[in-house]
Parts: structure tokens; sequence; C-alpha cells
């Protein structure tokens, strides 16, 4: 059984994933180098081909502390999604729904050759004080000692704002202004931020009409720097229905299983929702089990079979 955790730790990851002018950041753990996929390759297992994307996509934004550490986080979903906050790219454009999944959200940010990689999260002192962003806590939390990490950048006006993160002033004003005005009607007319049910799942169920929309106007604003990242690989090893490996035939490796983000993705590189790895990743964790147990019952009731009475057969995996 394979289960590895996938390879988005590897240093050949960028290969597989579009090109950007900008760091990416996984939160896969460091040992995810794609040692499963080495090893199945001396089997000639299939790896999965075409799909629509090869890793879990998430915005990441990292603060470096005084010792000289990297503290990565997530923008999964408690910040995004929230009413007075927005993204905007290096020109101070919005450029994605900002309440979408965070797989979505960074496929904005690849859109355009990268054009938008990276970018800024951007909120007034209402939305900081209410909900927070990134690793800056809402009222009455400090949070001194990010702005004082150039983590969280914070400015008195929008001009301000603008300089500190190094873009085009009136072109993010414009941008607010645009913005501002929609909200106003609790509508996003140019990228439709809280208009589904997930994007408002995900605001705030006491903010009305537009639990996802409401206009920056309050100063200081602050903005926190967002790159692309993953929190792992979903292109894998081909499997069928019970877990078993195939090789490039489409032919069962016997007693070659794959689980987890070392499979390739039933999704196909798509994000419908949360659990998408943890579901599959048990159910057919749970599916390969059942099949090597079927294996060793049948072993145990007819030995003749095999030739042995209770060693299951394996594929030989060469390091």
């Amino acid at each position: 059984m394979l289960a590895m955790g996938g390879f988005a730790a590897s240093p050949k990851a960028a290969e597989q994933r579009p090109a950007t002018d900008s760091e990416h950041w996984t939160l896969s753990p460091p040992g995810n180098v794609g040692d499963g996929q080495r090893l199945a390759a001396s089997v000639k297992a299939a790896i999965g081909e075409h799909l629509a994307a090869n890793f879990f996509w998430a915005p990441v934004s990292v603060l470096r502390k005084s010792d000289g550490s990297l503290e990565r986080f997530p923008h999964l979903v408690t910040d995004r999604a929230k009413p007075g906050v927005i993204a905007v790219n290096r020109a101070g454009l919005r450029f994605v729904n900002e309440s979408n999944s965070y797989h979505c959200f960074v496929e904005g940010m690849f859109a355009n050759g990268g054009a938008n990689a990276p970018c800024w999260l951007i909120c007034d002192a209402d939305a900081l004080n209410n909900y927070g962003m990134g690793l800056a806590r809402p009222r009455p939390v400090d949070n001194s000692a990010l702005i004082d990490a150039g983590y969280l950048l914070r400015a008195d006006s929008l001009a301000g704002l603008a300089s500190a993160v190094g873009i085009d002033a009136r072109a993010l004003e414009e941008t607010l202004s645009q913005y501002n005005a929609d909200a106003e009607q609790g509508v996003d007319r140019q990228f439709g931020k809280g208009s589904t049910a997930y994007n408002r799942y995900m605001g705030d169920p006491l903010h009305h009409p537009n639990p996802c929309i409401k206009p920056l106007r309050k100063a200081p604003y602050y903005a926190i720097r967002l790159f692309t990242g993953d929190l792992g690989s979903a292109r894998g090893l081909v499997t069928n229905g019970q877990a078993n490996v195939l090789d490039q035939g489409g032919t069962p490796i016997p007693g070659l299983y794959a689980a987890g983000n070392e499979m390739n993705s039933i999704m196909n590189g798509t994000y419908p929702g949360p659990g998408i790895t943890l579901g599959p990743g048990i159910t057919f964790g749970y599916l390969a089990a059942s099949d090597i147990a079927s294996h060793l019952e049948n072993t145990a009731v007819h030995p003749s079979r095999t030739g042995e009475n209770h060693v299951l057969r394996t594929a030989h995996l060469h390091p």
C-alpha cells in the first residue's frame, strides 16, 4: 500500500504547475517528495495525465519571524469571503471573486500568465477588527508585532497603503471607488462576490444584505501579501475501484495499492468542495484493505491457487 502523501514538496514539483515570476509555497510536509511514484515506476505503474490541475491550490501568506524561521498561513475560510476584504493584483485591480474556494482563488492568481501572483489582500479597520486577516487576529488582539515584522502592512490612507505595497495609488483608489459603489447596494457586479450559497456561507451571516460585501472606508487600511500555494498534489498513481494500481496498459499490478495523495485524484484535478482528499483517502484505504482481505481469505480457503497458504503475492518494488 503506497500512501506517502504525493510529491508536492519535491523540488521537481515546479515543473508540474503553471509558471509565475513569484514564489510558491506548499503546505505539504517536507517528506512528501514523490517516493511512492518513484517506487511504483519500477513496475511500470501508470501516472495520471491531463488533469485540470496537478495540485490542490491555496493562497498562502508568509511571516518571517525574528529568529529567521518562516510561518506559512493558508487563506482558506477565515478572511477572503468576509465583508470589507478584497484582493488586488500588482496593478491595483481586482481579478477574482474573493469568496470562491481557495482552489479557484489561486486559479485566478495563475490566470493571464501568472500576472496576479503575488497579490494583496486588503481590508479596512472595521474588517480587521471584526474578522482579522491572515495571522492578524480580530479586536482586541494587538497585531503590532505582525506590523513590525512586515507581514501586516498598515497605512492611514489608500494612497499610503498603495505606496507601502508598491502599486499605483490612482488604480487602487479607482478600484475601491467602483467596489464601494456596488457594495453600498450589496452586490458585486464585477466578480459576483457573495452571489452563491458557498460564498455566503463563508461570509458574515449577521451582515446584510450581502454577508460578503461591505465598503472599505474606515482608516487605517491593511494589506497582506499572498502567494500561490498548494495543500498537496492531485496527480498520482492510476487505480481501479479497489485502489489497485494499474500499469501503463491499464492492467492491475498484483498486490500493489495506493490511496490518499499518492492516488490520482478521482476529481481529475478539480476541487468541488472541502474533503476531496480526506474522503477519497479514507474510502480507498478501506477498499484496498477489503480487497487485500478478500485475497487472503481466498488464499486460506484455497491454498492450491497460489501454492502458499498464508502469504499474499505482492509486486516487487525497487528503491
